[in-house]
């Protein structure tokens, strides 16, 4: 909302959440998802991604450099396993216990995972409160979408091609974040020439949640 008073906001559902939530795609892959959002977007738009939405979103400003303007990457990685060349991520088998749980818990692993992604955040509980009400606002995620991102999460590595990015972009990260760490944000920057990076402190997996006054503005600033 506050965006919205100086911009124009378009805001997109992933396929299988919230409003799109029976929209169900053929296949739920990074480039897919890319393919079939990219048409949504506005000419002369910035593209923000958060988490999956920031991998998603790289790979849109890879496949379509000319379709929009610039690029703000949050809380976002090119790979979010663990891996031995790769220590900027959290555990393989967290994702993995997390896939497994979905068709016997569902609604307990989605809370368990939303609360992982408030860890070490300065205010995680009222964090995990507000991403519980969003999450769950327009109903319940599909399984199915559920399962398959899980899966990006699992096995995608764009580390590799994020130097053909070409676009403006700026990459917010948070200081105390466990499943992105400031490194991996870091290695982004350093990766995208065209990159700034804004690292917010006491902020872990969701700024704009629990930090949202010093996210507009870094977001002000790089819009400006």
């Amino acid at each position: 909302e506050k965006l919205s008073t100086l911009h124009r906001v378009t805001l997109l559902d992933l396929p299988g959440y919230g409003r799109s939530a029976h929209y169900v795609l053929p296949q739920y892959t990074l480039q897919y998802l890319a393919d079939e959002l990219v048409s949504l977007v506005p000419p002369g738009a910035t593209v923000l991604g958060w988490s999956l939405g920031g991998m998603i979103a790289m790979q849109m400003a890879l496949r379509y450099p000319n379709a929009f303007d610039r690029l703000v990457l949050v809380a976002a990685s090119p790979q979010f396993r663990l891996s031995a060349d790769w220590p900027h991520a959290v555990d393989s088998r967290i994702l993995e216990n997390f896939a497994s749980e979905l068709a016997d818990s569902y609604q307990q692993t989605i809370q368990q995972f939303l609360a992982i992604q408030a860890l070490g955040s300065e205010h995680a509980r009222d964090e995990i409160r507000v991403l519980r009400g969003k999450v769950f606002r327009d109903g319940e995620p599909d399984k199915t979408a559920l399962r398959q991102s899980l899966n990006i999460l699992q096995t995608a590595n764009l580390r590799d091609q994020v130097a053909g990015i070409a676009m403006n972009t700026l990459i917010i990260g948070g200081e105390r974040d466990r499943l992105v760490p400031v490194a991996a944000v870091n290695w982004l920057a350093n990766n995208i020439n065209r990159s700034q990076l804004k690292v917010i402190n006491g902020a872990s997996h969701a700024p704009f949640i629990s930090h949202q006054e010093q996210f507009i503005q870094a977001l002000h600033e790089f819009l400006a």
